[in-house]
């Protein structure tokens, strides 16, 4: 009998946990709107350092704001991407004294040691494109970063990050119509971590897309 009773204890404890970690794991892998990275990707106003497109969010995902958006307001300062706790980060680049927007994708995702764009990535990208083609119309230039982390030599991640960046961009060309001459790509390697405290922690394994002219 008491044996039983363990069992059942112990399915009705799996199902608890179940649900209580659910809410969060959906977030986690929650897949960003055409419209939040439309929002995200506008450019900075000229004359002020802080982005004015999304509010600041807390790292926690499910807050009251879009969980799938990350929001860094910072001043016109070189600055690196910010650590990406939920599934987008924006940040702000500075590049010939004009800060720009840069959004890190974490639901862009490869094949182990390829450039194969993983079917899970697909969504992001479409609803990347169309924040290109709709939102974004006016935009004229847009960067697309490929990155690694440490795992490998630097020139084999820089070869990877590269072929990684340019299988985006021919995605959005091939299947999304946005015009190759508004894209470029390039592969930074594991030269810029989103965490350089862990040079091979996941969120280093990333692709940033950067707004550099309208």
């Amino acid at each position: 009998m008491s044996g039983r009773v363990s069992v059942v204890v112990g399915v009705v404890s799996c199902l608890a946990f179940a649900i209580i970690t659910s809410p969060m794991a959906a977030a986690q892998t929650a897949v960003p709107s055409e419209q939040d990275i439309g929002q995200a990707l506008r450019p900075v106003p000229k004359g002020l350092g802080v982005h004015q497109g999304l509010p600041t969010l807390g790292t926690v995902p499910g807050a009251s704001e879009n969980p799938n958006v990350h929001g860094a307001s910072v001043a016109p300062a070189p600055s690196k991407h910010k650590r990406a706790a939920t599934d987008v980060t924006v940040s702000h680049v500075q590049a010939n004294s004009e800060p720009r927007s840069a959004v890190t994708f974490n639901t862009i995702q490869f094949t182990f040691g390829s450039a194969q764009i993983t079917p899970e990535s697909s969504e992001t990208l479409r609803n990347l494109g169309n924040a290109l083609s709709h939102e974004l119309v006016d935009q004229k230039s847009f960067l697309i970063e490929g990155h690694t982390d440490a795992a490998g030599t630097p020139e084999g991640n820089t070869t990877l990050s590269r072929r990684r960046a340019e299988a985006v961009k021919d995605y959005l060309i091939r299947e999304m119509g946005v015009s190759p001459s508004r894209l470029q790509a390039v592969g930074k390697g594991s030269s810029d971590p989103a965490n350089p405290a862990d040079p091979y922690a996941a969120e280093n394994r990333r692709v940033v897309v950067v707004n550099i002219g309208s």
